[in-house]
């Protein structure tokens, strides 16, 4: 067949990029002649080449072959993806746990780069940037129609070398200069630790990175040294992140050589991973799970349920019991740096349960068979709120924006919680703005607008540990938790 465009560079980069995502080598479970591989290939290149030449409007090539491979891998499963430049650099960090930069997370607000939050112990928080201050230059150069990707990537750098962040800040007339000395940036994973009462410890971990097991131990240590003998381990929202990590969590927990997972795929075989430490937490333990728990979450879940060394409270679990493999596919000369995330098998718990449900054909049906995920040994209701209400609160930045005005003209009090009167001063404050609602949608919503007001105020003067002190009385999965404990007295 004739080729529309020859360009045998591109032929051979297409061939790399798609022999490297395994479309070549990776092995099949299907017997596949050379010539049926050779004659799809083919096929896409062929495909290739008539859409760039002839399509109504001029292509860009990286565009396309992305496109393509994107498409390739969505169609598996929607956890294999290819991952661009920015997101494999993003995800190694993510996994990591530290990059080199000043310590803020950034958001859009208003269409202006804003500071949601600087993290604690960073250069940016020592220098004290603030939640809402707006960055409107990086050194010198105005941050006006800046993506929050362009801003991250100018405003990290080597540890050691400055960056100037002139900020607006809400209530001062004049822009501050910040002059940052960017450093290695650590992302804890585990967010809290405290304890809530003279025998009970909290501990949230909120991702499995390198290091969480390590700062796991650490932070249960010290509730120990506090006379923790009840433990409250909060897994919700923690969407997973590293595989191995999940298995010195459970060993935490567990006895030497009990089994915590165990992987099957058709390309990496068979595999049971177990506990070498030996207990070493040996205390009542709760944990707590909820629909944004999964991945190395529910193994950890599992793994302590099967054997009986924690009670689960909360909320079924999301049901991804499926590992995925990261392959780092090497820089490609005028594209970037490239990596492929793949699932290559799913995992079973202690007892053989299969908990996936991101793999199967009915994963996004709602009527589907609840036979998927971590199901708890206690069940707490979730509290009900309007779904488009709160996303509308969220997605326009409502109860960030009134959080920054509420803190300038108001004290935060230790023991402070969004009662009746900071509600009704939302209320105005979105009446005066021009947003409109439903009332009987509103008061529907109210746990979750308590709670949403809280993180915005409390997380602008309080650091993490304080903010989810506040929760403790009005969270209704701790409290279940602390029931169990004393139920068991």
């Amino acid at each position: 067949m004739k080729r529309l465009v020859p360009g045998w560079i591109f032929v051979m980069s297409a061939t790399a990029l798609l022999v490297a995502t395994g479309f070549v080598l990776l092995p099949s479970a299907h017997a596949e002649s050379a010539a049926s591989r050779a004659s799809a290939l083919e096929l896409f290149l062929d495909v290739y080449s008539m859409t760039r030449a002839t399509y109504v409007d001029s292509l860009d090539s990286q565009e396309l072959i992305e496109s393509a491979l994107y498409g390739m891998l969505q169609s598996l499963d929607p956890n294999s993806m290819l991952l661009t430049p920015r997101e494999y650099e993003n995800l190694r960090i993510q996994l990591e746990g530290s990059f080199e930069g000043v310590g803020i997370t950034l958001g859009l607000r208003d269409g202006w780069l804003t500071c949601i939050s600087p993290i604690e112990a960073t250069p940016a928080y020592r220098a004290g940037m603030k939640a809402g201050d707006r960055i409107v230059e990086i050194d010198g150069q105005t941050t006006e129609g800046m993506t929050t990707d362009e801003a991250v990537s100018r405003i990290r750098g080597p540890e050691g070398t400055m960056v100037d962040l002139t900020v607006q800040r809400p209530g001062m007339t004049d822009s501050i200069v910040f002059g940052i000395e960017r450093a290695v940036i650590d992302f804890p994973s585990v967010t809290a630790s405290f304890m809530i009462d003279g025998n009970t410890g909290y501990v949230r971990l909120s991702r499995f990175s390198e290091e969480s097991a390590r700062d796991l131990l650490e932070a249960i240590r010290q509730l120990e040294d506090q006379g923790a003998g009840n433990l409250i381990f909060d897994l919700r929202g923690n969407s997973g992140g590293l595989f191995n990590p999940s298995i010195d969590v459970s060993d935490i927990f567990l006895p030497a050589a009990a089994e915590v997972v165990t992987t099957r795929g058709q390309a990496v075989g068979e595999r049971t991973y177990y506990t070498s430490r030996g207990v070493l937490y040996g205390g009542r333990t709760v944990v707590l799970i909820d629909g944004g728990s999964a991945s190395s979450s529910e193994i950890v879940a599992g793994a302590l349920q099967d054997h009986g060394a924690a009670v689960i409270i909360g909320t079924r679990s999301f049901g991804k019991g499926s590992v995925q493999s990261l392959s780092d596919l090497g820089e490609y000369p005028g594209l970037g740096h490239y990596g492929v995330k793949l699932t290559t098998a799913r995992y079973y718990t202690p007892s053989g349960r299969s908990i996936d449900r991101t793999l199967r054909d009915d994963f996004m049906e709602a009527e589907a068979e609840g036979d998927w995920g971590i199901v708890p040994d206690i069940e707490v209701e979730p509290q009900d709120f309007d779904g488009q209400l709160m996303a509308d609160l969220e997605t326009g930045s409502w109860f960030f924006k009134f959080a920054v005005d509420y803190t300038l003209e108001n004290d935060v009090s230790d023991d402070f919680w969004p009662d009746g009167e900071v509600v009704e001063q939302f209320r105005r404050y979105l009446e005066d703005s021009g947003f409109t609602w439903n009332e009987d949608e509103f008061e529907s919503s109210m746990d979750y607008i308590e709670r949403a007001l809280l993180r915005e105020i409390a997380l602008r003067v309080w650091d993490m540990d304080s903010y989810y002190q506040a929760l403790m009385p009005h969270d209704s999965y701790v409290q279940r938790a602390l029931e169990y404990f004393t139920e068991g007295e």
